[in-house]
């Protein structure tokens, strides 16, 4: 133990939202399954949009590119096999930047477009083919959001505790 004792009365943890009513959440109930109150967008009463960033994912030197034909989209080609390992989801956006600078760009991945060894993009994606050896250090990061975390009402909106809308 850290030396802080643990409430594990469910009444400190709940509270009622003094606008709407709604039941909320104050912070993660210790030994429950129960989640914070919602993060995210709350529109008219928001929070703003978490800042962007892109979290590298994978750096190699055995990744080549290859263009799209016919119906056979843009994809990369891992001859290492780990993009399944590098957390990689369909449809995320993705920063590509090589070494050679020809494939550079911010790409969408396809649904259901990662094996262990391509990652498909999606239709609008354009891309030269080029092999690993020209393409030399390949960095893919993942675009990501700091989140923005409140305490604010799932109900309503509201996003203080004390009853003060915002």
């Amino acid at each position: 133990m850290n030396g802080s004792p643990v409430n594990h009365d469910i009444s400190y943890y709940k509270y009622r939202c003094p606008i709407c009513g709604w039941p909320c959440t104050k912070e993660k109930i210790p030994g429950l399954n129960v989640p914070v109150t919602k993060t995210g967008s709350y529109g008219s009463k928001a929070t703003p949009t978490g800042e962007p960033f892109y979290d590298e994912l994978y750096k190699a030197t055995s990744v080549s590119f290859v263009a799209a034909t016919g119906d056979s989209p843009a994809y990369l080609a891992d001859s290492s096999n780990l993009f399944g390992d590098k957390q990689f989801k369909s449809e995320m956006t993705i920063r590509v930047e090589t070494s050679s600078g020809t494939n550079d760009g911010d790409y969408k991945i396809a649904a259901r477009g990662v094996s262990r060894s391509e990652i498909a993009l999606d239709s609008s994606s354009d891309l030269t083919t080029e092999d690993a050896a020209t393409a030399g250090t390949v960095t893919i990061s993942r675009l990501a959001y700091k989140p923005n975390i409140t305490r604010g009402c799932p109900g309503c909106g509201t996003l203080s505790s004390r009853g003060e809308a915002t």
